[in-house]
C-alpha cells in the first residue's frame, strides 16, 4: 500500500502536493550494476496538474510503502525521497485525462551531474569510495554500507564525475566490486566474493502445490516463497565464456616507466562459487578451456616508478584476469522469476532456488540438478499495481552437482 506520496514542486518546496489519487503504478528498479535505483510513477491525471503547476522535471517526490503481512498487521515499510530526472510517455487517452510519467533518481545522481572529482587521493578503496559518497555526492552516513579494506591507494583523479571516480576506484581493487543502491535508499559497496559468501535469505521454488493448507501462517511464508514464474534464455555457450577470459586468459602489461612490456598467462583459476560444483567439465574431450590462455588477453599499463611502485592505482594490474573471470562466469546459468511482491528482498541476496524435475511432483526429495542451487539477485523490477510482484534476475556460476556424473543414457528402440 502506497501510505505516502508527496510531490514538492519549485513554486513551493516546502508545502507538498498529495498524488497518490493520480498514481496509476509505480515500478522501481535495482541492479548491483547500477550506483542507483530507477523510478517510474504512471500518473493518471485528471486534474491538469501538469498545467497548473507547470512542472519542470526536476521537483522532488517523497514515496512510502508499506507490506501488510496476515492479520494486516504491518511487516514492513520503506520511505525514500527521490527527484524527477524527466517526464515522459506523455497521452491524452480520453478527454478530460493525461497520461504521463515520472522517471525518478536518488538525489545523489543530480548531485553526480554537479560535481567533478580532481583532487588527490591516498586511502584503502572502500576509504576513497567512501570520501567520495560523504563528501562530492552528499550521502548521509547512515545510507552507506561500504566495506573497506587494507593498503593504500595513491593517485589523482583525472577529472571524473564522482561515480566515474568510484568506478575508476573500483577498477584498481583487487577483487570484482560491486556498488549499487537498494530499495530502501542503502548505498552499498562489496566484494564478489563477499556477496557469494553470503547465507540464503530462503528457499524459493517452482512446485506447484502448497503443503500447507491455504490460510494457515504456514502457508502464508510458502506464498513468500512462491515462485508465479520462471523462465530462462539459457544461452548456456563455453564458447562465449572462454571468449570473455573465464577459464583461462592472458595479460599483456606495459609498463610507462621503464618502458618494458610482459605478457603473463594465467591458466584455470580457483575461485569461491556459489555452489560446490564448477562450470566447466574436467572431462573435456577436444578443447581444454583451462590451459587455452590465448581465449582472452587483457592489455594494462603500469607505472613502477608511481610511488615506489607499491601503493598506486596499478598495483593490483594482474587481479583483472580473475576478476573478469567472476564477472563473466556468474553467466554460467541466469533465468527470471516473479514472485509475490516483499520489501525486503534486496539485490545482493543469495537464494536457494529448488526446482523440481520435469515430470516430479513436488512432494519429492528429487530436484533438478541443473537449475536446482544457490543464485545471487542481480536485479529486481518491484511492480506496484493492482497487487506488489516482484521480478528478479537471477544468477549462478556453478552446480549443485558434479555435471561430469548423472550421465542419462537414452535408447532407441530396433525399428
Amino acid at each position: 500500500e502506497i501510505i505516502v506520496a508527496e510531490l514538492f514542486t519549485n513554486q513551493d518546496n516546502t508545502n507538498s502536493i498529495d498524488i497518490r489519487g493520480i498514481i496509476e503504478k509505480i515500478i522501481i528498479n535495482e541492479s548491483i550494476y547500477s550506483a542507483g535505483i530507477g523510478v517510474e510513477i504512471r500518473i493518471a491525471d485528471g486534474i491538469s496538474l501538469l498545467d497548473d503547476v507547470k512542472l519542470l522535471g526536476n521537483e522532488k517526490i517523497f514515496l512510502g510503502v508499506i507490506q501488510q503481512g496476515r492479520d494486516n498487521n504491518t511487516l514492513k515499510k520503506f520511505n525514500v525521497e527521490l527527484f524527477i530526472s524527466s517526464i515522459t510517455n506523455f497521452a491524452r487517452p480520453k478527454p478530460g485525462l493525461d497520461a504521463y510519467s515520472f522517471i525518478c533518481v536518488s538525489k545523489h545522481v543530480y548531485s553526480n551531474q554537479f560535481n567533478i572529482c580532481d583532487d588527490e587521493f591516498n586511502n584503502d578503496i572502500g576509504g576513497n569510495i567512501k570520501a567520495i559518497c560523504s563528501g562530492k555526492l552528499s550521502i548521509p552516513s547512515e545510507l552507506l554500507d561500504i566495506d573497506t579494506g587494507s593498503g593504500a591507494v595513491k593517485g589523482v583523479y583525472p577529472s571524473l564525475k564522482p561515480i566515474d571516480a568510484i568506478k575508476f576506484q573500483m577498477n584498481s581493487a583487487s577483487d570484482y566490486l560491486y556498488f549499487y543502491e537498494d530499495l530502501k535508499g542503502i548505498k552499498h559497496l562489496h566484494s564478489h566474493t563477499d556477496l557469494i559468501k553470503k547465507e540464503p535469505i530462503g528457499e524459493y521454488t517452482t512446485a506447484p502445490f502448497y503443503k500447507h493448507p491455504i490460510g494457515t501462517d504456514e502457508n502464508y511464508l510458502e506464498q513468500q516463497k512462491k515462485v508465479l514464474k520462471f523462465s530462462s534464455n539459457l544461452d548456456v555457450s563455453k564458447l562465449a565464456a572462454s571468449s570473455n577470459g573465464v577459464y583461462s586468459s592472458e595479460i599483456f602489461d606495459l609498463d610507462i616507466y621503464n618502458k618494458e612490456h610482459n605478457t603473463t598467462p594465467r591458466r584455470g583459476f580457483s575461485k569461491d562459487l556459489l555452489n560446490d560444483h564448477g562450470s566447466v567439465s574436467k572431462n573435456n574431450v577436444v578443447f581444454k578451456f583451462e590451459d587455452e590462455p590465448q581465449s582472452r588477453r587483457y592489455y594494462t599499463s603500469s607505472n613502477s616508478g608511481a610511488f615506489n611502485n607499491t601503493e598506486n592505482i596499478h598495483k593490483n594490474n594482474n587481479a583483472i584476469a580473475i576478476k573478469e573471470s567472476y564477472k563473466h562466469d556468474l553467466n554460467t546459468h541466469k533465468a527470471r522469476i516473479i514472485t509475490y511482491g516483499n520489501l525486503d528482498v534486496s539485490v545482493g541476496n543469495i537464494i536457494l532456488l529448488i526446482i523440481p524435475p520435469t515430470g516430479q511432483h513436488d512432494r519429492s526429495n528429487i530436484f533438478d540438478g541443473y537449475f536446482t542451487g544457490k543464485y545471487i539477485i542481480t536485479d529486481i523490477v518491484h511492480r506496484f499495481e493492482k497487487e506488489y510482484q516482484t521480478e528478479m534476475t537471477i544468477k549462478k556460476d556453478s552446480f549443485i552437482q558434479d555435471t561430469d556424473e548423472n550421465r542419462i543414457e537414452i535408447q532407441r528402440e530396433a525399428k
